[in-house]
């Protein structure tokens, strides 16, 4: 109860006046405490519970009828003495009373000390007047915050201010405003910060108030009182859903924080933590409103890619076909045959580049096994120090207990490769290079740090390099195809494309951070390991195949080279044609149907065929990477697929294990 009325009717400025014989007392004129002037002056023993009314007597009608209209009652007491009694009143209705016993001297001097309260007040509801404009049109932290240091100096009269930004693993970021030059060595200022800030955050989140400190040996935090060559040292915290964001640090040489002044930096220290929240929010969904664009332009790139694949892919396996047939059909001579390797390779190459290509935007994953990332960064690690220069510095942290990752070792190891060698180029001369790897779990707590993970495990592998940085708009280009920021000649613009794609294709995310002339960190996230069971039946059979595809020229090519081979081949162009083969004409013993066809695709004739339950075996042909990662493929009971663009060995390979 008295602390209540003491808070609630900032009382704590006037208790502190000295010579004031004061009490205060309840709502019933109880006294619930006085000090010992106030004890010596009244006359009284036992003062504590008693009623002011019945220590004073007050009993005048008139007396009463002026406490009751809550206005303050003056009664002269005896030895040239005055009794003042204060109603303390909240909505119209009295909550206690403040009582003074005083010489007309003291009156004075109380008064004094009560205007000058309310100038202070005064001057202080205009400067937070002033910051609450400056906020709407000012977006700079930095310019808040000196603004908030500036004017708690001068509402306080202290000789320095500072804020330190609470960051996460300890780390602490320091922004001065020492207009005066006060603060004579601002790097052993930042060193005992550093040192001592730990346990006196430790203390504001325990005590949740302003931590004051004087320059006493022994005291806490008296070393920071010393740096800053001050005898007063404030320090209030600014929370935000009990966490500290920040603390505001202010000294002053001569005279102590009042109670006051304390309260007064306490809501600038409330209103710069609603300012810092408030910009990393706003920091954060422009980050995110970034990776959006980012991810949008890079999946519509992808589509792009996938929507050629099907016409690219048959062109190359129609030259494939054909360099199959001229083989077989026409003297090889020495010319012939050099030129038929030309073309050869020139189609290798070019099915490789479409591959690469393709795996950005619709990748498809291939053998999965259980990777150990430690064993992983090991083995890279080993390659990096034996082929990377001597003036690098090269580093690899991980955790001790790091959770398994199910992909494909040699494409997450394509992954960190790529981004080292990348980090190396960045480094002109002496710089250090840091591969590292941790667990993340993303939940409800922390899921608004990772936007854009879904809740779970991962593991985050990390690359970190000193190099020359990269800037704001080419960091949203450095997954962009055939984009590269290396010499000419130097680089093909593909390395970080397919890196991308191989990240996505294992479900996964990359962040990129980077400052100019300071370094890069690349985050990758995988998803911990989780198992996954998968069932594959092959029904093996024999003789006639039975060829689906819309594109002719494509299919009398490998019909040509199937019957070649020994095979009967049945040639159809749609999965219309291909139910009524099965149902009205003949029985085969082998079905090749390619996916993109007009009216009923190939996943959808598969589907109808296995419904007529038809046990043959299927290959699926395509030149489309989605269809392969596709769980419907297995689904609807395609018992091998085979991916456009295909040599004919590769094909004849397949039928062969099957019939």
């Amino acid at each position: 109860m008295l602390n209540k009325i003491i808070s609630n009717f900032a009382l704590s400025e006037l208790l502190e006046v000295e010579g004031n014989s004061l009490a205060i007392a309840d709502k019933d004129g109880n006294i619930l405490w006085f000090n010992k002037s106030f004890k010596e002056n009244s006359g009284f023993a036992k003062i504590k519970g008693k009623s002011f009314y019945d220590l004073f007597i007050i009993k005048d009608e008139d007396d009463l009828r002026i406490l009751e209209k809550n206005k303050p009652l003056n009664i002269t007491l005896p030895a040239h003495q005055n009794l003042s009694v204060y109603p303390l009143v909240k909505k119209n209705k009295p909550e206690g009373y403040f009582i003074r016993i005083y010489s007309p001297q003291t009156k004075r001097t109380l008064n004094e000390k009560h205007e000058n309260i309310i100038q202070k007040n005064v001057e202080f509801q205009k400067e937070l007047h002033d910051i609450l404009s400056l906020l709407v049109k000012e977006n700079s932290l930095t310019v808040l915050c000196k603004e908030i240091l500036t004017r708690g100096e001068k509402i306080t009269e202290s000789n320095s201010g500072l804020i330190v930004f609470c960051e996460e693993d300890t780390r602490y970021e320091i922004l001065f405003n020492d207009t005066n030059n006060q603060i004579q060595n601002k790097p052993d200022v930042e060193k005992e910060l550093k040192a001592s800030f730990s346990f006196i955050t430790k203390w504001l989140m325990v005590n949740k108030k302003p931590l004051t400190i004087t320059s006493a040996p022994n005291s806490i935090g008296f070393n920071l009182a010393h740096v800053l060559q001050c005898n007063y040292i404030l320090i209030s915290p600014c929370f935000i859903q009990n966490k500290l964001l920040a603390a505001v640090i202010l000294g002053k040489k001569e005279n102590k924080f009042s109670h006051h002044e304390m309260g007064n930096i306490e809501q600038l220290s409330s209103l710069l933590a609603f300012i810092i929240s408030g910009i990393k929010a706003r920091e954060l969904n422009t980050e995110i409103e970034k990776k959006l664009l980012q991810g949008q332009r890079l999946e519509t790139i992808g589509k792009l890619s996938s929507g050629m694949a099907h016409d690219f892919n048959n062109l190359l396996s129609s030259i494939f076909g054909s360099l199959t047939l001229l083989k077989k059909r026409v003297p090889q001579t020495d010319n012939i045959t050099r030129m038929i390797d030309n073309i050869e390779n020139c189609a290798v190459r070019a099915r490789d580049l479409t591959k690469g290509l393709l795996s950005f935007g619709k990748p498809t994953l291939k053998q999965k096994e259980l990777i150990k990332p430690n064993l992983l960064i090991t083995e890279l690690s080993k390659v990096v120090n034996q082929t990377f220069s001597k003036e690098l510095t090269f580093e690899s942290v991980t955790e001790e207990k790091i959770s398994d990752i199910l992909g494909n070792p040699t494409e997450i190891y394509q992954i960190l490769l790529n981004l080292c060698v990348n980090a190396k180029e960045a480094i002109i001369g002496a710089g250090k290079i840091t591969l590292s790897a941790k667990n993340v779990f993303v939940d409800a707590k922390n899921i608004s740090n990772f936007p854009w993970l879904d809740k779970g495990k991962y593991v985050c592998f990390s690359v970190t390099d000193t190099g020359e940085g990269i800037s704001e708009e080419n960091i949203r280009k450095i997954f962009d195809p055939y984009f590269s920021t290396k010499k000419k000649d130097t680089g093909s613009g593909l390395g970080l494309y397919v890196t991308y794609g191989i990240i996505k294709a294992h479900k996964g995310h990359v962040d990129v951070t980077s400052k100019l002339n300071e370094g890069t960190t690349i985050n990758v996230y995988i998803p911990a390991y989780e198992p996954i069971s998968h069932e594959i039946t092959a029904e093996p059979s024999e003789k006639i195949i039975l060829l689906a595809d819309d594109e002719i020229m494509l299919r009398d090519l490998l019909a040509e080279l199937l019957e070649s081979s020994g095979f009967n081949v049945i040639r159809v162009t749609s999965g219309t044609e291909v139910l009524r083969v099965l149902t009205e004409e003949m029985k085969v013993d082998l079905l090749i149907i390619d996916y993109n066809m007009p009216g009923m695709n190939g996943l959808d004739c598969v589907e109808q065929v296995r419904k007529l339950n038809y046990k043959i075996p299927i290959i699926l042909s395509t030149g489309s990477l989605s269809v392969e990662s596709s769980p419907d493929v297995k689904k609807v009971g395609v018992t091998s697929l085979v991916t456009k663009p295909y040599e004919f060995d590769t094909m004849l390979s397949t039928i062969r294990k099957l019939i």
